[in-house]
């Protein structure tokens, strides 16, 4: 039986994206009869999902990427006998995972090739690393690349694509500081087109009472959530979605769904292009006026049916879901050989 431990966290300035990519490999643990612990430092909202799972969640405070994470982390590791240490977040520099990967297997899911550890894994899962990143890692035993390896949770393998139509999804992941989803909000009015929007709000509590003010103004328009939620759900009945960079894009894509790409950080725009030169995506940055920009294409997409087809078959050519049973693979035949 493999155990693993994950070390990820969540929250304002890291997002969710570290916390929901470790779920997808931690279910495929699961799915092959594994155990799955979790240490964190700070608590959150999403560890339910994880106990859903059967994980074991662990909360201690401490400054992530510290000597004291590092102790505290590998004492855990002991603690439940982990084959594995998974840690995910910009957190962590080469000398703490070295250090970690000095002690047992260790994989390191990182997305800026910044980094070099001497990891017994590295995994960068975003579209066209394989061609970016190919001598970024050189002292690992082994990089795995590109959207092969792409980490898709169960809940967006088993979604069926059903949208309704002229339906938005706007979501701005885990943590939305400056509001901008009001501004894609006010610039879908704006523009004057039909469309109706399931509306993922992350802003902080003022921002958020703003957003559902003008929700409640045009309840005919905006469906307003609060994030957290489950993304499937809305995903599955939209017909575009727009968001930020990173994973969201891809899981879109995944699903058939149109994703319009809102770079909201640099490191953001090397995936995001990717995307749009395979036909899967349209691509705005904040630099080009990036959200009326990002609604006006949201919105030709939403009301032309076969750019949309397009868009959804060469979406889904490039994922194929498998990527988090291939990595459990690879660690259980790490595992083996010792």
């Amino acid at each position: 039986m493999l155990k693993v431990l994950f070390r990820a966290d969540d929250g304002p300035g890291i997002g969710a994206g570290h916390l929901m990519r470790c779920l997808a490999l931690a279910e495929a643990v699961r799915e092959r009869g594994g155990a799955v612990h979790l240490s964190a430092a700070r608590a959150s909202a999403l560890h339910v999902e994880w106990e859903k799972l059967g994980a074991v969640v662990q909360v201690e405070p401490r400054a992530i990427g510290s000597g004291a994470d590092l102790a505290t982390t590998q004492a855990t590791a002991r603690a439940a006998q982990a084959d594995w240490l998974v840690v995910d977040g910009y957190g962590f520099d080469t000398a703490w995972l070295d250090a970690a990967a000095a002690a047992q297997h260790t994989l390191c899911l990182d997305d800026l090739g910044q980094r070099d550890p001497a990891v017994s894994l590295v995994l960068n899962q975003n579209p066209g690393a394989e061609q970016r990143y190919g001598s970024a890692y050189r002292r690992c035993g082994r990089a795995l690349l590109g959207l092969d390896w792409f980490l898709l949770r169960r809940a967006w393998r088993e979604a069926r694509h059903e949208p309704e139509p002229g339906r938005l999804l706007l979501t701005l992941g885990g943590d939305d500081p400056d509001n901008r989803m009001l501004g894609l909000m006010q610039a879908l009015l704006a523009d004057g087109r039909d469309f109706v929007a399931d509306v993922v709000s992350s802003a902080p509590e003022a921002g958020f009472r703003q957003a559902q003010a003008l929700a409640e103004a045009y309840p005919d328009r905006f469906a307003l959530h609060c994030g957290p939620v489950e993304l499937p759900p809305l995903m599955r009945r939209a017909a575009v979605v727009v968001s930020g960079g990173g994973v969201t894009p891809v899981e879109a894509a995944s699903l058939g769904a149109a994703p319009v790409v809102l770079v909201l950080a640099d490191n953001q725009k090397p995936g995001a292009e990717y995307l749009a030169a395979a036909g899967a995506a349209r691509v705005t940055t904040l630099a080009e006026d990036g959200i009326a920009k990002a609604t006006s294409l949201a919105l030709d997409v939403l009301h032309d049916d076969a750019a949309r087809a397009a868009m959804a078959a060469r979406g889904r050519g490039l994922i194929d879901g498998g990527g988090a049973a291939r990595l459990v693979a690879v660690m259980m035949e790490m595992k083996e050989r010792g």
